[in-house]
């Protein structure tokens, strides 16, 4: 499990079978500090329920995988690299007509 290098989410186990993922970048009173709730299904099925959409899988092989995807889901850069802006056509206003 990559929590260890993680400062940003955080996986607590609730119960003997269900986990809460934190987001410690979020305020704790904050409505999206917990991200997803997994429960266990069977020895080799969990469940997920995502509180966030992150765009990941509801069904997994264990909760550190889920932990793991979302952290690094996390990390791809939402931002495309630096490019020259578009040019934007400049024209004169358009003229309105004043009803006589």
């Amino acid at each position: 499990m990559s929590d260890e290098s993680n400062i940003r989410f955080e996986m607590r186990k609730v119960t003997a079978i269900e986990w809460v993922i934190l987001d410690h970048s979020v305020p704790r009173d904050h409505p999206q500090h917990t991200v997803a709730c997994v429960y266990e299904i069977d020895d080799l099925e969990y469940d997920v329920v995502w509180l966030r959409d992150f765009g990941l899988a509801e069904h997994y092989m264990s909760p550190a995988e889920v932990l793991d995807d979302l952290i690094r889901v996390s990390q791809r850069s939402t931002r495309s690299p630096s490019r020259r802006p578009v040019p934007i056509p400049h024209r004169p206003p358009r003229a309105e007509r004043i009803p006589a």
